[in-house]
């Protein structure tokens, strides 16, 4: 098996890279520790274009029993099925840090696939970001990475920032407790997601988390790019979407441009629908040659610029409201059953939500068991439906 590994040393501990031979046929694979903690990440891209009207990009975050050393089910049934919720949110955490890097106007389906082989100390959510990115960088994917992910913890009695915590200092509830739980990514000095979980800390408090997050996502970004320029892999030559403004413009400025000024600035959802299917019948005609799909990306630019001009040149939202005006807030507490224990609407201009509550005793605790939290009895949960 031949194999090269990078080093870093990051929070006191070591980071390590290793380019393998495990999967050679992905466009690009890393295996990335960190303490006892491990992933696999690979990266692959059809060679096919698609005629979709939107980047195909899926991010999967796939963790297993045998990452502690353990074995999920009842007696009667051992087979792992679906991901847990806090699989879920890591995967979508890695997808919001590298889907604004990807050039835009890419149709190739792209599929990163994190496979989490060992769990000790430390959460592999942070790993699989990392790790994402050395398998894409690495890979002639285009993408405009590396990108840095880390962890930042603070507990009640320590002035000093904890980087990338364990999970005992993370879910520490007894004094000193655990305050904030602050999830930073990055690239060139500047963040580009973020996530915390914390108990009321001052707003100083933050930023000064926020540079230190900075200092050491430059640390992990220079590694990033040492590795990169190491491996000198020759990037996909990626054309830039059709943008044929030369005959597409005057057709749109006359069929759509015309309607947008008889709506004075103002479009709501219904009349975005019925520009678009305008658009789309009426390019379809005059254009038979051009896909459907470049069409419909055709618009989808023309709209985009439209919303910027009318924020930056007007001071409007696309509603018709100012940038700092608020849409119209309404709530209401009970008033829909008896029978429910509590309920709450609530209004924000055309977004409705109703919530319903139920309280429980004690045997209705719902029992965790994922590779991250074993045996845990949760007493609040949430359902967003």
């Amino acid at each position: 098996m031949q194999k090269k590994e990078y080093s870093v040393e990051i929070g006191g501990k070591t980071m390590t890279a290793e380019f393998n031979d495990w999967a050679d046929q992905a466009n690009g694979s890393v295996l990335l520790r960190y303490g006892n903690s491990s992933v696999l990440a690979t990266a692959v891209m059809s060679n096919r274009e698609s005629h979709l009207d939107y980047f195909p990009l899926s991010v999967e975050y796939e963790e297993k029993f045998y990452a502690v050393g353990a074995i999920l089910g009842s007696r009667f049934m051992r087979r792992e099925g679906r991901p847990s919720d806090e699989a879920v949110l890591s995967g979508r955490v890695v997808d919001r840090t590298i889907r604004p890097l990807f050039p835009k106007g890419l149709k190739r389906d792209v599929q990163v696939i994190i496979t989490v082989l060992s769990i000790e100390e430390y959460d592999t959510d942070i790993l699989a970001v990392n790790a994402a990115s050395l398998a894409l960088a690495t890979s002639n994917i285009p993408w405009n990475g590396p990108v840095s992910a880390l962890r930042i913890g603070l507990e009640g009695d320590s002035p000093e920032f904890i980087i990338n915590p364990t999970y005992k200092q993370r879910q520490e509830e007894l004094p000193p407790k655990a305050l904030m739980d602050l999830t930073v990514c990055g690239k060139d000095g500047l963040i580009n997601m973020m996530e915390v979980n914390a108990r009321e800390v001052p707003e100083a408090t933050l930023e000064k988390a926020l540079v230190r997050a900075s200092e050491e996502i430059e640390k992990l970004q220079t590694w990033q790019k040492e590795i990169v320029a190491d491996r000198s892999v020759e990037k996909f030559k990626f054309v830039p979407p059709f943008e044929d403004d030369e005959h597409l413009a005057p057709v749109f400025d006359e069929k759509i441009g015309k309607r947008l000024k008889e709506l004075n600035d103002v479009l709501s959802k219904k009349d975005f629908g019925e520009l678009q299917g305008e658009w789309t019948a009426h390019s379809a005609t005059r254009f038979p040659d051009i896909e459907p799909s470049q069409l419909a990306t055709y618009f989808e630019h023309r709209i985009d610029e439209y919303v910027h001009d009318l924020a930056l040149k007007k001071g409007k939202r696309i509603d018709g409201r100012a940038l700092d005006e608020v849409r119209t807030l309404r709530a209401q507490a009970g008033g829909i059953s008896p029978v429910i224990h509590g309920t709450g609407l609530f209004y924000r201009g055309e977004t409705h939500v109703l919530a319903a509550l139920t309280l429980g005793g004690p045997g209705d605790a719902q029992l965790i068991d994922t590779i991250e939290f074993q045996d845990t009895k949760k007493t609040f949960m949430l359902h967003y439906n």
